[in-house]
């Protein structure tokens, strides 16, 4: 992982702006010698959904069945550490956000990326590259809210803390991570303590927490929150939804993401694994992604349609606003903050 800001602010702008390109093929080459079955782990909901409906018809052409290990990121990481002794694992490729990536890397879990394996790699921007995953698709962090019940888009996160508006802010469990960094005031990417702080006074304003990111839809649609802390790709597609939503980065800043796959050490099918990998970079999977999730791409050759380019990337004002990671502290305190988010937050509401 490369994570100045500049490189990833740099990503964010060339998103806007992917110039045409054909589409690669997958490498009849690499099918050849594969099993018949490769199980990937990944969340549920609509980002499985979309893997089912993309890119599982890739690999069942080449008569690989695709079984996916539905679960959240942190069960995920620790089978990659509880099986990494294991002669074969139970799960050939693990998709995870690109903290925990990180982590699972340092636990030294996933196999070093073989770009001769994966020949769609030559069209992944240089700055998401790391050694060890394949970026699939990209966002960031913003204040979602509901345009009904919001005169005026709110410009800080201190709206959350209004009691106007207690108990109408949600958050995806799932997300603990992001949530504690962004609430924090984004800049500080190297500590989950500020976001400690912020959430020790919002827990007076009795926010709601929601199990997955599709359970926070349902609660704006309901009416039952009318904001929430979530990627700007879920809050388009929300809208595609026709969910009368909006979308801003706050004063305080937000954080990128990167959704990214690798393929596990001991791998029972590590052949048709890296397959998975490249069909994840192909570009017809990466418009399909951009335009029913609103994530950017992370290839060149995507050629997304003007307007797609313009809806998913980000203006010079946001790109100034959205600041990278520093891994490695937020990695060795993550457990704490998980710790924390469920005992001290969670248990708190």
């Amino acid at each position: 992982m490369k994570p100045s800001g500049l490189n990833r602010r740099s990503f964010l702008k060339t998103a806007s702006g992917l110039a045409l390109a054909p589409a690669l093929p997958l490498v009849p080459g690499l099918a050849g010698a594969a099993e018949s079955k490769v199980v990937v782990g990944t969340w549920g909901g609509d980002y499985q959904r979309l893997l089912q409906q993309f890119i599982s018809p890739l690999l069942e052409k080449q008569g690989i069945d695709v079984v996916f290990d539905t679960g959240n990121a942190v069960p995920r990481v620790t089978k990659l550490r509880a099986e990494r002794n294991s002669r074969r694992g139970s799960m050939d490729v693990a998709l995870l956000g690109e903290v925990d990536m990180f982590d699972a890397a340092r636990s030294n879990t996933l196999a070093d990326v073989d770009p001769k394996r994966v020949p769609n790699l030559a069209q992944v921007y240089d700055q998401f590259k790391t050694p060890y995953s394949i970026p699939h698709i990209f966002s960031a962090m913003t204040l979602v809210y509901n345009t009904e019940k919001f005169p005026s888009p709110p410009d800080s996160l201190e709206v959350m803390l209004d009691p106007a508006f207690k108990g109408r802010t949600g958050f995806s469990d799932i997300l603990y991570l992001y949530n504690g960094l962004f609430v924090g005031g984004a800049k500080r990417t190297d500590s989950f303590e500020p976001g400690k702080k912020f959430l020790d006074r919002l827990k007076q304003n009795a926010p709601r927490v929601y199990p997955s990111n599709e359970a926070v839809a349902a609660a704006f649609k309901s009416g039952e929150i009318w904001m929430a802390v979530m990627w700007k790709a879920r809050a388009l597609q929300w809208q595609d939804a026709g969910l009368p939503l909006d979308f801003v980065i706050p004063k305080e800043g937000a954080i990128p993401v990167t959704f990214e796959a690798a393929v596990a050490r001991n791998a029972r099918n590590d052949e048709a694994a890296w397959q998975y990998l490249n069909a994840m970079l192909e570009p017809a999977g990466q418009v399909h992604f951009a335009r029913a999730m609103g994530y950017a791409p992370t290839v060149r050759n995507a050629g997304l349609p003007a307007d797609l380019q313009k809806r998913v990337g980000f203006t010079d004002a946001e790109l100034e606003r959205i600041h990278p990671y520093d891994l490695k502290p937020l990695v060795e305190s993550k457990a704490s903050f998980l710790d924390y988010w469920n005992k001290s937050f969670k248990a708190a509401l």
